[in-house]
């Protein structure tokens, strides 16, 4: 045969498939699903899991799959018939028993006959992946065994936990009902000051409780109740959540733990496994979680967002956000509103170009995307030379606030990449460094407020945004408050992002002032220099560690950073995806010493009010957030120290050296009724409550 005939036959046969698969509807749905799998859409699947559903009689599970890319939700166990359960037993008692138990109640393995201890899912689905691909780091290994075997295991599992006896011991958990929490509750929980049931405990940012049993008269009667240690070499950074009697906190690695906050025992726990060539900046981070429903929603740091059941741990859908072999990552809460989960994306020393997401709170689908970095035709476009746009960075790796009346999403922005090194972006860099207003329903922009344009010396504009109902000027206004990385304090109108006034709470020696829109007078060589160029504030006058706003007092409470800092920039770097991306770094200039201080500033005029100056004095200070209470109390903590201020002076009223650095923020709630504090330090979460006389 001739090439020219067999490539008439090649073409013919291919033109033939295609038809094939236009016109049978089961190759087409065939050919839909590989292209989920081939596009990221199915990461929950490997090649192989989704090749063995091409098998005839597979319609319906492709179906659902296809309509709902939800793999936990829609693949059942095709062979689940009394003759599967009884050969799945015979398989369990010579394979499985021996780490789980003869009568799969649990020895050294998981009780397998109580589904809130299964710890990577309990549906069809996670059972099956769980066998086949067993957990790493654990004593569970992958079974290699028949399709069908697997799922006959599947089915006497499943059948096991299913008939649990009534009265059967089982631990304690709370009540499922206790769990539902609707965004009415989001909504007004500042008036639930029992729960903490969002990042900043309240959708506005004020992290501060209305509580007031510990007072500045008994503060000193604070004793541990109880303390549970993660099993991780990570620092932990997380905020717990408490809803009733369960207390939810994220590992570093985004694996979730349910505890009970009156013991601190383990009700559930979720374990996420990680990729081996993941990339990340600064070590393994999760910094929390959101509630909304009965459903517990954390992001991990391979770009995935999760949903699990409040009351079990186990899994109701994983979508992929993001490829993490880019640099993508979640460190930061998600924010649970009005049926949407958001979340920011992190990874900004890889050059990303980063974006904000809404998901449906139900189905785990994409309800909006926000790019941070606008691309050609779209405003803000002009602000970046070249293509620069492309791996601009400018994350949005916290979590914002929310305003319910007006539908507002308030979300702060990063700094633009490469770091240092602003010569290749020439522009002011939108949005990076950037407080973005946008439409809840639709992701679109209402407006935004640049603090820093074409910044080169790493001040991310992530700190937490608080919004306050306060007289400016005489006037009742709608309010916008930041104490910016940058070292000024910001108060914007919220409700057009009119710039009312900024003023600085550390030293500064890069701004000589603002104009009437709220431009700052960039001083001239204040930027980095191959020689090195001195500024304050360093890379942090602030950072993520939370402030905490008292509405009544009309205090904001701000770990404070005081040092210079010796800023280089060096020739171009060379973009590589997946690899750091920085135009050079910095040195804190030795001869300047560090102050580390909590200040109390007045949140329309940014005055300070009064200071409390920590002790530590190594150039590397670690730092946690602050927490107000209605009992005239400043949590917080600095190094290992975690202490208790009078709010109106700054006074030390107790401190206790928790044996480990602190980098996450306390929180407050109700336990039988009586206050507790609790808090992350070092790799233990450690609950407070007093001593009554």
């Amino acid at each position: 045969m001739s090439r020219r005939a067999r490539l008439a036959l090649a073409v013919a046969f291919v033109l033939a498939s295609l038809a094939a698969i236009a016109v049978i509807p089961t190759s087409r749905r065939r050919t839909h699903l590989l292209l989920l799998r081939a596009t990221g859409k199915l990461s929950e699947m490997s090649w192989g899991e989704v090749l063995r559903l091409m098998a005839p009689r597979t319609d319906d599970t492709i179906e659902l799959l296809i309509d709902s890319r939800n793999p936990f939700e829609s693949i059942k166990n095709p062979f689940d018939q009394p003759a599967d359960v009884t050969a799945g037993a015979a398989s369990f008692r010579g394979r499985c028993a021996r780490c789980h138990g003869g009568d799969d109640h649990g020895a050294i393995g998981p009780d397998l006959s109580q589904r809130e201890r299964y710890r990577h899912g309990a549906s069809d689905w996670a059972v099956f992946r769980t066998i086949t691909r067993g957990v790493p780091g654990t004593a569970m290994p992958a079974h290699s065994l028949t399709r069908q075997e697997v799922w006959q295991l599947v089915a006497y599992v499943r059948q096991q936990s299913a008939s649990r006896r009534p009265g059967e011991d089982t631990p304690h958990r709370p009540d499922i009902a206790s769990l539902e929490v609707t965004f009415d509750r989001l909504r007004n929980a500042r008036q639930d000051s029992a729960n903490w049931l969002t990042y900043s405990g309240t959708l506005d940012g004020h992290r501060h409780s209305r509580l007031s049993q510990i007072q500045r008269n008994n503060v000193s009667r604070l004793k541990v109740k109880w303390l549970y240690q993660l099993s991780t070499s990570e620092r932990v950074e997380s905020t717990p959540l408490v809803n009733g009697t369960a207390l939810y906190v994220t590992a570093p690695t985004g694996s979730v733990l349910a505890l009970d906050t009156r013991t601190g025992a383990q009700l559930w726990t979720y374990s996420r496994q990680l990729p081996n060539d993941l990339v990340t900046c600064c070590g393994a981070v999760n910094r929390g979680a959101a509630i909304l429903g009965s459903t517990l929603y954390v992001g991990t740091l391979d770009a995935h967002l999760v949903a699990l059941d409040a009351a079990t741990g186990t899994v109701k859908w994983i979508v992929e956000v993001a490829d993490y072999r880019s640099g993508y990552s979640i460190t930061g809460a998600p924010l649970a509103v009005d049926g949407k989960v958001i979340v920011g994306i992190a990874g900004g020393e890889f050059g990303i170009r980063g974006f904000l997401d809404a998901y449906d709170a139900g189905t785990g689908q994409r309800v909006w995307r926000f790019r941070t970095i606008p691309e050609p035709g779209e405003p803000g476009h002009e602000t970046w030379g070249g293509d620069a746009w492309k791996t601009g960075g400018a994350p949005a790796w916290m979590t914002g606030s929310y305003d319910a009346a007006s539908k507002v999403l308030y979300w702060a922005v990063g700094n633009p990449s490469p770091d240092y090194q602003g010569d290749v972006r020439p522009g002011d860099n939108l949005y990076s460094n950037c407080v973005l207003a946008l439409d809840v329903d639709t992701g679109r922009l209402r407006w935004y407020y640049q603090f820093t344009p074409h910044d080169e010396h790493d001040w991310d504009a992530t700190e937490i945004l608080v919004l306050a109902d306060a007289d400016f000027g005489g006037t009742p206004r709608k309010l916008l408050l930041q104490a910016n990385r940058n070292g000024f304090y910001y108060v914007l109108d919220r409700e057009t992002g009119a710039f009312l006034t900024a003023r600085a709470f550390v030293p500064q020696t890069w701004n000589d002032g603002f104009d009437s829109v709220g431009r700052p007078a960039v001083r001239p060589r204040s930027g980095p220099s191959r020689q090195g160029t001195l500024i304050f504030p360093g890379a942090a006058a602030t950072n993520w560690w939370s402030p905490s706003f008292d509405p009544v007092a009309g205090s904001f409470f701000v770990v404070a950073k005081e040092q210079g800092v010796i800023f280089y920039n060096s020739r171009e770097p060379a973009f590589r995806r997946g690899r750091v991306f920085m135009g050079s770094g910095v040195q804190p200039a030795v001869s300047e010493p560090l102050l580390v201080a909590v200040r109390a500033l007045d949140a329309t005029t940014g005055a300070l009010r009064w200071e409390y100056r920590a002790s530590a004095m190594e150039r590397r200070v670690v730092t946690g957030g602050l927490l107000s209470t209605a009992g005239g109390i400043v949590f917080g903590g600095i190094e290992s120290r975690f202490f208790a201020l009078d709010a109106r002076t700054g006074a030390e009223l107790w401190w206790m050296n928790t044996g480990g650095q602190i980098h996450s923020a306390p929180i407050t709630y109700l336990s039988e009724g009586r206050q507790q504090v609790t808090l992350a330090s070092g790799q233990n979460i450690i609950t407070f409550g007093y001593e009554t006389p």
